[in-house]
């Protein structure tokens, strides 16, 4: 039945499952089993979730518990935790040996990119499959890291710092309603998201091809005297930083519609997934400037 049903099958531009009453904008309304879910902007939400219609929608059982911020919050400390740890090694790897390092930085990219895949498109999050995708990204990221570091000095802190300040700054401009999620935003980070993926994937296969005709070599085609590529990394910030209100309208929807307790992990997912791809855009652009002022 899980599987004929439209609320298991359809996901928000974030790679989140929808929810049952969740509305994009932070509204939830009624719903009713085999009902498709109806995407409108509500400005209120009602001050409980039916707890029974909820459990069966979900298939949990009446002993499961609806999720609260602190589930959210322990989730995303665990992830980050684990994606920090490995990372730390990886680091150390790539600074003692880059050869070595970065090989295997290279393969745990591909891991946790078919994880990060399978994660996206499970109906119910899978503890030990988001875990295990923290731990290859963060050899990933902590091989690249260690990389620049080397080579461009200050860039990898200035890219976290970035990140940093951009996340807090999307959540006080959530948290103020400065900013809300709606399905017109939706649909810009969707079309957004895809024409960066076409542009990666594009990228990918003129290097196969030519690598003197890689969108990132010295001979990439400019627009305005810069580069191509850093145009597109600019946009992809701004769509990853408006990706964030999308992961914490789904945070706060999950809690006022008291969603099952496992909804912790997918949202820990979420934001690690769009914290990764803010991280690794702002350290494109950090070490293409420092690499010009050398």
């Amino acid at each position: 039945m899980f599987t004929r049903n439209k609320v298991f099958t359809e996901r928000t531009p974030g790679g989140y499952p929808t929810m049952p009453g969740y509305q994009v904008g932070g509204g939830a309304t009624q719903t009713y089993p085999g009902d498709a879910p109806q995407v409108s902007y509500a400005p209120e939400r009602p001050q409980q979730f039916p707890t029974p219609q909820g459990q069966e929608q979900y298939g949990t059982t009446s002993a499961s518990r609806p999720v609260t911020m602190d589930d959210v919050l322990i989730k995303t400390v665990v992830t980050f935790g684990t994606l920090l740890l490995f990372g730390a090694g990886s680091w150390a790897l790539t600074a003692t040996n880059p050869g070595l390092g970065m090989s295997v930085a290279f393969v745990s990219m591909l891991v946790a990119l078919v994880l990060g895949l399978v994660n996206s498109f499970k109906r119910r999050p899978s503890p030990a499959l988001i875990l295990g995708y923290a731990a290859f990204e963060g050899v990933m990221l902590g091989g690249i890291s260690s990389l620049f570091a080397a080579l461009y000095d200050g860039v990898v802190m200035k890219a976290i710092v970035a990140t940093l300040i951009t996340t807090l700054v999307m959540l006080v401009l959530f948290k103020t309603k400065v900013v809300r999620n709606s399905p017109t935003l939706m649909r810009v980070i969707t079309v957004g998201m895809f024409s960066i993926f076409v542009f990666y994937l594009g990228n990918m296969v003129v290097s196969l091809i030519n690598p003197a005709w890689s969108f990132y070599g010295p001979n990439a085609p400019t627009i305005g005297g810069f580069p191509l590529w850093i145009v597109v990394s600019l946009i992809a910030i701004g769509l990853a930083a408006f990706s964030l209100v999308t992961d914490f309208d789904y945070i706060v929807t999950a809690v006022d519609n008291g969603a099952p307790q496992e909804t912790a992990w997918t949202a820990a997912f979420g934001l690690m997934v769009t914290l990764i791809w803010l991280y690794i855009e702002f350290l494109r652009i950090f070490a293409y400037f420092a690499s010009d002022n050398n």
